[in-house]
């Protein structure tokens, strides 16, 4: 004998609170069913949902398709908004959920740095002027003197000195002595000779080291009697075979016929011509105060060892030359 089966166990009814939970749990349902369909116009974004949160190292960039009107950006690093742990977002079907700013946010501007723009060198260009008149400090130099550029270029040089009146005396014959000064500083050749003992030459003579180094270096030479002569004055004629001496020079063309271009050719000395010839051909020549003429026989000048002197340099490319 087959037994019965058990009759299935009664439903069990609900309770009121389980009533209200379904009835709230369908009516959300339908709350955002409707929101989704009220939603298909502008589309469901999301992104919105997906976007990480900022941490505090994040570093948001800012893009301008992306800015909203009166909304301003703040600089990098100065925004001082936190993000709420709590966000809540109110959703209905006519709106787009907005999270409201924090309390404490600043609005601050962002400076903007304009594009850097081409520079313009406003500096005029130069403008070469015309070489000034050369100048001295000597009350009896004028500026038109033939001779002012070569006593301003040898005292700027400390090779000539005025006097302590404030003058230079530019027509004052020089003296053996003198020269022997200017040219022991205007050059530095080897000395070749021994020095020489002068009867009229003291010890304490003033220049008695500069006379010696001219003697050495061959610029001067004594007389046959054994004196120096310091204070005997130099014709122009034996300025010239001085310097011709001392700096080596020899004679490129016909002595004679150098010598015989200017009018005075038969007043230079006969022993003398080869040197004089040398010293035309280095420009060693003053032209003062007539180019035509050498002048030979005169007594050089202060002004004319300055010019013969300087010329002499710039034979041995010391200095540049002065054009006249």
């Amino acid at each position: 004998m087959n037994s019965s089966p058990e009759p299935p166990p009664s439903r069990r009814r609900l309770e009121p609170d389980e009533l209200v939970a379904i009835l709230v749990a369908f009516g959300s349902i339908g709350a955002i069913f409707f929101w989704a369909i009220g939603q298909k116009d502008s589309g469901f974004d999301f992104a919105s949902f997906s976007a990480p949160l900022l941490s505090p190292t994040t570093r948001p960039t800012s893009s301008p398709a992306s800015s909203l009107p009166g909304a301003t950006v703040p600089p990098e690093g100065r925004s001082t908004m936190q993000p709420s742990t709590t966000a809540r977002a109110t959703l209905s079907p006519e709106a787009v959920p907005v999270i409201p700013p924090t309390s404490n946010f600043q609005a601050v501007p962002v400076p903007v740095s304009p594009a850097p723009s081409a520079t313009i060198d406003s500096a005029p260009a130069s403008i070469a002027s015309p070489t000034p008149p050369t100048v001295t400090a000597f009350t009896d130099v004028p500026a038109t003197s033939w001779a002012t550029p070569y006593i301003a270029e040898l005292t700027q040089r400390g090779i000539l000195q005025g006097f302590p009146d404030g003058s230079f005396q530019p027509d004052k014959p020089i003296t053996r002595a003198e020269f022997a000064q200017v040219v022991s500083k205007a050059f530095d050749k080897p000395k070749a000779r021994s020095v020489l003992s002068f009867q009229d030459l003291a010890g304490d003579y003033w220049a008695k080291g500069a006379i010696d180094e001219a003697v050495q270096t061959g610029f001067l030479n004594g007389y046959p009697e054994g004196v120096f002569r310091p204070d005997q004055t130099i014709p122009l004629s034996q300025l010239q075979v001085a310097l011709v001496t001392g700096l080596g020079l020899k004679p490129q063309s016909d002595p004679v016929q150098v010598v015989n271009k200017f009018e005075d050719a038969k007043e230079v000395p006969r022993w003398a011509i080869d040197k004089i010839a040398t010293a035309i051909e280095a420009g060693l020549v003053t032209g003062y105060p007539d180019a035509n003429k050498l002048t030979p026989n005169r007594g050089a000048t202060r002004a004319d060892a300055a010019a013969l002197v300087y010329e002499a340099m710039a034979n041995e490319g010391k200095v540049k030359k002065i054009q006249r």
